[in-house]
């Protein structure tokens, strides 16, 4: 009986040693294959025709993808960015808006040599920081895709020859100056610099000027002329020109002057600014061209000069700041106290 139960033992033994070897045989000859397989396999002819294992017929594969470049704009298209007005295109409000622009200014009253029986000549600044002139730094496009800040307007209007700018080498209009040398100016002269494009490499000599900042722009200078016509018994006024004015910065950053840039003669400009709306804080659906803004005195300033025998403005003989718009609001005051003078009751 031992013998038998050592006998069934032995077999169990020999019959498990032999199915582990072939177990092991088995996985070792499957990763031989798939050695073999993957080391074997030819490299696939990419002029070779296609074949279609269905039919057997050759096929034409389709053409290769070009890649696409690198997006170049912050927002990933790949498109490029144009300046370009762009129109809206849906109805932006409750109402469609007359976009057409056809109004022209009233026409000034005519006034006589001999009824002009006094006149005084001043020149004042508008600074666009002051609250009641924030219109001027209303940098949005309206729904035909203008700029409706002020000096875009200006800029616009000489670019499309609608306007003359006059040289600020004075303010009497004396010199015609060219959009190209106002570019100048505003932005710097044309320099030619070394390219390289990003998408193909390629190196290119390109012609490149810095990018003008209206926000630069942060007074106007207007002349304007005070009469009193004698046939009408009133005091009138005429802005002459206006004129944006830069600063000029000393190397610790204060400001050593601000030059007007150039000059418009406002009577020529009149058409132009009776086209375009002036924001309007307080209401959307209130319209008020500029036109209406200049000619209603909708804008705060201050006298810096004032028609003299020395020809001098009142930075030139009155150093403090404080004293200098004192002296201004009293030539405006003068202006108004000679109306009521010339009045008796």
């Amino acid at each position: 009986m031992r013998a038998v139960i050592f006998n069934r033992i032995g077999w169990c033994t020999l019959l498990l040693v032999m199915l582990a070897t072939a177990a092991d045989a088995q996985r070792r000859g499957g990763t031989t294959r798939r050695r073999t397989a993957t080391e074997a396999a030819p490299q696939q002819d990419p002029n070779a025709p296609v074949v279609n294992p269905a039919t057997g017929n050759a096929v034409t594969p389709p053409p290769a993808q070009p890649t696409p470049p690198t997006p170049q704009r912050p927002d990933g298209l790949s498109a490029p960015i144009v300046d370009t007005p762009r129109k809206s295109l849906r109805i932006d409000g409750v109402v469609e808006r007359n976009l057409t622009r056809e109004r022209t200014p009233i026409p000034y009253d005519y006034i006589r040599e001999d009824d002009r029986f006094w006149e005084k000549r001043i020149w004042q600044v508008i600074d666009v920081r002051e609250k009641i002139n924030l219109p001027f730094q209303y940098n949005v496009e309206d729904e035909s895709g203008v700029n409706q800040l002020f000096i875009n307007i200006l800029l616009t209007a000489i670019k499309n020859k609608e306007v003359e700018a006059f040289s600020a080498i004075d303010d009497r209009f004396t010199t015609i100056m060219p959009y190209a040398d106002i570019l100048n100016k505003i932005s710097g002269e044309e320099r030619t610099v070394r390219s390289i494009d990003p998408v193909t490499g390629e190196e290119k000599m390109v012609t490149t000027r810095d990018d003008f900042d209206p926000r630069t722009i942060k007074q106007y200078k207007i002349k304007e002329v005070w009469v009193f016509d004698k046939e009408a018994s009133a005091l009138k006024v005429r802005i002459l020109g206006i004129a944006p004015m830069v600063s000029r910065m000393n190397e610790d950053g204060s400001v050593r002057a601000s030059i007007p840039l150039f000059w418009v003669y406002y009577p020529d400009l009149r058409p132009t600014l009776a086209k375009f709306d002036v924001y309007n804080q307080n209401n959307d659906a209130a319209t008020m061209s500029w036109e209406d803004l200049f000619e209603m005195r909708f804008f705060g300033s201050y006298v810096v000069k004032e028609n003299n025998a020395y020809n001098r403005e009142i930075k030139d003989y009155i150093k403090d700041g404080t004293m200098r718009l004192l002296e201004g609001q009293s030539i405006k005051d003068r202006i108004f106290n000679k109306e009521q003078d010339l009045w008796q009751y």
